[in-house]
C-alpha cells in the first residue's frame, strides 16, 4: 500500500436492454470517486452482458522506498481500524428489505468514504507504521490473520473496542448473514481463540465482509495515540481496537478487555 492513483480505464458490463439512466448513475458515481481520489479516467471498455459489472483499471505510481506491505508487523505494536464494520450483514438486509433507514445511510456513508485521507495521515514519516491493510472480503479476522502469517506473530483484538456499524448486531441477530461472512469464519476461525464470554453476535461480526472497508494499521505503541489523534482531525473515525503479540498457538486472541 501507500501508491496513489494516476489514471484509469472504466471497465463496464451492462444488459443491452437494460435502463441506461441506471447505467449513467453508476459511471457518474464512480467518475465523482475517481475525481476524489485525484485519478484522471481516460478511457474505458463496455461490454454487453446479462449482469451488470463496473470497476476500473488503475495505474499509479508509488516510492520504491515507502512500499507499505502486510508483512512488517511487530510485536508490541498497537492496531488501528479506521472504519467501523458491518457494511456485510447491513448490505445483506438490504437486499431482504430488512434494512432501518439510518442503517442504510451509515452503511453507504461508510462504503462512499475514501481511505485516501487514513493513507495519507498514516503514511507520515512522523509515524512508524510498520504494516497496514484495507479490511475487506475477508473480513476483520480474515486480513488481520493475513498480516500475523506473513508477519510471524500474533494478535489480541478486544472485542469492545471493535467499532460496530450503526444496525449490524440488529441484522446478525435477525439472521441476515452473507454467504462471504460465513465462508470466512469457516476458513478463518481455527486460528481464532476466545476470552471467555464474547458474545455469538460479536463473533459473527469479526467476519463480516466489507465493501470498501477501512485501514487495519500496525504502528509502533509510542506512536499510536498521536497517530489516532491525527487521523480523527483529518475526519477519520480511528479506533485503536487491539495489539501486536508475539506468535502464539492462537494467531488472532479476541479478548473482553
Amino acid at each position: 500500500m501507500s501508491g496513489s492513483p494516476m489514471t484509469s480505464l472504466a471497465l463496464v458490463c451492462f444488459p443491452e436492454k437494460a435502463d441506461l439512466y441506471i447505467l449513467e448513475r453508476i459511471l457518474a458515481g464512480g467518475l465523482s470517486k475517481m475525481m476524489e481520489a485525484g485519478c484522471t479516467v481516460i478511457g474505458g471498455h463496455s461490454i454487453r452482458d446479462d449482469e451488470t459489472k463496473f470497476g476500473y483499471a488503475v495505474t499509479g505510481k508509488i516510492n520504491p522506498q515507502r512500499v507499505m506491505v502486510n508483512g512488517e508487523a511487530r510485536a508490541g505494536d498497537r492496531l488501528l481500524l479506521t472504519k467501523r464494520i458491518g457494511t456485510g450483514v447491513i448490505s445483506t438486509a438490504i437486499k431482504k428489505g430488512a434494512a432501518e433507514e439510518k442503517w442504510i445511510d451509515a452503511a453507504v456513508h461508510s462504503m462512499t468514504t475514501l481511505n485516501k485521507a487514513a493513507a495519507e495521515v498514516a503514511t507520515r514519516p512522523e509515524f512508524e507504521v510498520h504494516t497496514m491493510t484495507d479490511i475487506t472480503g475477508f473480513g476483520l479476522i480474515g486480513h488481520a490473520r493475513e498480516i500475523a502469517v506473513a508477519s510471524e506473530v500474533s494478535m489480541r483484538v478486544f472485542a469492545n473496542q471493535v467499532p460496530p456499524m450503526e444496525g449490524a448486531f440488529e441484522c446478525i441477530r435477525a439472521g441476515h448473514i452473507p454467504g462471504g461472512l460465513k465462508a470466512n469464519r469457516e476458513f478463518a476461525e481455527c486460528v481464532v481463540a476466545y476470552d471467555e464470554g464474547i458474545e455469538e453476535d460479536v463473533k459473527m461480526l469479526m467476519f463480516d465482509p466489507q465493501t470498501a472497508g477501512g485501514l487495519l494499521i500496525s504502528v509502533r505503541d509510542s506512536d499510536s495515540q498521536r497517530l489516532a489523534g491525527e487521523l480523527q482531525s483529518a475526519g477519520v473515525e480511528a479506533a485503536e481496537i487491539g495489539e501486536v503479540i508475539a506468535h502464539s498457538k492462537s494467531l488472532i486472541s479476541v479478548a473482553n478487555t
